[in-house]
């Protein structure tokens, strides 16, 4: 038997994360396994926030950089409703800084995860000119077996 203990989803907070997390949801559920629903801070993002406050624009780097990753939580909250987590053991929120792609395979390796489950699309920082790059990165390089959630395809969540 297949074992996940342990469920990934990581989200930009598009219409294709929201499907991915319904996926995960369900799947933990049925598994009765821990969901980690998982944002990362694009770097692109964090060198023009850095960038402005450098060139004198009105605001702190810390403090900009505090209030997006206050938000960010707040939004990663919100995309899971408090019906969708029963029957969830364990859920939790994580927030990292840096490369989508490379932060998502770093958390799978470091907290040993048994599946991602990510959407095709989403949207980058600068509209990444390969269309879900950090789903195809992942693919290739998660130390796990990862479920993509398609838009257009059949599916077994409703």
């Amino acid at each position: 038997m297949i074992q996940l203990k342990k469920i990934l989803v990581p989200v930009d907070f598009s219409e294709f994360s929201q499907k991915a997390i319904r996926y995960g949801v369900e799947i933990a559920r049925d598994r009765q396994a821990s969901l980690t629903i998982m944002h990362v801070i694009n770097q692109r993002i964090i060198d023009a926030v850095h960038e402005l406050s450098v060139k004198g624009y009105k605001g702190d780097f810390v403090e900009a950089m505090r209030k997006m990753i206050q938000d960010r939580e707040q939004e990663l909250h919100q995309l899971l409703p408090m019906e969708w987590q029963e029957g969830v053991p364990e859920i939790h929120f994580e927030i990292r800084k840096g490369r989508p792609s490379e932060e998502v395979i770093n958390y799978a390796k470091e907290n040993t995860i048994d599946l991602i489950i990510v959407g095709t699309h989403g949207r980058s920082a600068l509209m990444s000119t390969v269309i879900g790059s950090v789903a195809n990165t992942v693919v290739l390089k998660a130390p796990c077996p990862v479920l993509v959630v398609r838009e257009l395809e059949h599916d077994f969540v409703t």
